[in-house]
C-alpha cells in the first residue's frame, strides 16, 4: 500500500484494520479502531511516513518488523510485538505508547526526540530487551518495563512515576546518560545496573534500590536522592562519586563496594 496523501481509516464498529503487506508513503496515516490494527509488513521501509497515530481504543500489533517516519509515531492503545521491533523517526519525532506494550520480542526506538512510555511495558508478557538511541530522551511514565534480557537506554532518562526495571534473565540494565525525576527507582536484575550518568543530577529521585543478585557500576560520578539509596548487590566505582541525600535518607550497600 502507497499512500498519495494524509490518510485516516476509521472503522466505527470496531472492525480490524490489517495491512497484510509494506506501507509507504511520505504522508500522515491515522487509524481510528476500537478493533486491532496490525502492520503485518514493514512501514515506511522504502518512502517514510510522515507520522503513524491509533487512538486509544483497541490494540495495535506490530509484527513487520520496522515503523519508519520522518515525524511522530503515537500509539495511543496498547501496543503488541508479533515480531523484533524497530521504530524510527528520521526527523526527531516523538514515539509514543499511550498504553501496554508487550510482547515476547526486541524493542529498538531510534528517534532524537521524546520516547514515552506512558503504560507498563512487559507487564503481561516480558520484551526481549528493550533498547533506545542515544539522541533525544525516555519518559516512563506506566511504573514498570520488564524484560527477559537487557534494557539499554541510551539517552537521557526521565521517570514520572515509581518504577521498577526487572530483567527475569540476568539482562543488564543500562543507563548511558543522566536520570531524574522525583520518583523511587528500583532495579531488579542479577545481570548489571549500570549508571553511565549523573543520577538525580537536575531533579533528584526520591530513592535508587537494586536487588542482591548481579552487581551495580556507578560511572556518572554521583547519584542525588531525597530518600534513601540502597544497593543490594556488590558496587563498583568508574569514576570518583559522590552519593548524596538531600532528605537525611539512609545509604546502604548489602555487598561489597570496589
Amino acid at each position: 500500500m502507497t499512500l498519495g496523501a494524509d490518510a485516516t481509516l476509521t472503522s466505527t464498529g470496531s472492525g480490524n484494520v490489517s495491512f497484510g503487506s509494506t506501507v509507504d508513503g511520505g504522508f500522515n496515516l491515522t487509524i481510528n479502531t476500537a478493533g486491532v490494527t496490525a502492520f503485518n509488513g514493514a512501514v515506511g521501509s522504502i518512502t517514510p511516513l510522515t507520522s503513524v497515530t491509533t487512538d486509544a481504543p483497541g490494540s495495535t500489533d506490530i509484527n513487520g518488523g520496522s515503523v519508519t517516519t520522518t515525524g511522530a509515531q503515537s500509539y495511543g492503545d496498547a501496543v503488541s510485538l508479533s515480531a523484533d521491533g524497530a521504530l524510527t523517526s528520521t526527523g526527531s519525532g516523538n514515539v509514543s505508547f499511550g498504553s501496554t506494550a508487550d510482547g515476547g520480542f526486541n524493542l529498538t526506538v531510534n528517534t532524537a526526540g521524546v520516547t514515552a512510555f506512558n503504560g507498563a511495558v512487559g507487564s503481561i508478557t516480558p520484551l526481549i530487551s528493550v533498547t533506545t538511541d542515544a539522541p533525544g530522551s525516555t519518559d516512563i511514565n506506566g511504573g514498570s518495563v520488564t524484560t527477559t534480557g537487557a534494557q539499554t537506554y541510551g539517552d537521557a532518562v526521565t521517570l514520572g512515576a515509581d518504577t521498577t526495571l526487572t530483567s527475569t534473565g540476568s539482562g543488564n540494565v543500562s543507563f548511558g546518560s543522566t536520570v531524574d525525576g522525583g520518583f523511587n527507582l528500583t532495579v531488579n536484575t542479577a545481570g548489571v545496573t549500570a549508571f553511565g550518568g549523573a543520577v538525580g543530577s537536575t531533579t533528584p529521585l526520591t530513592s535508587v534500590t537494586t536487588d542482591a543478585p548481579g552487581s551495580t557500576d556507578i560511572n556518572g560520578g554521583s547519584v542525588t536522592t531525597t530518600g534513601a539509596q540502597s544497593y543490594g548487590d556488590a558496587a563498583t566505582l568508574g569514576a570518583d562519586t559522590t552519593l548524596t541525600s538531600t532528605g537525611s535518607g539512609n545509604v546502604s550497600f548489602g555487598s561489597t563496594v570496589d
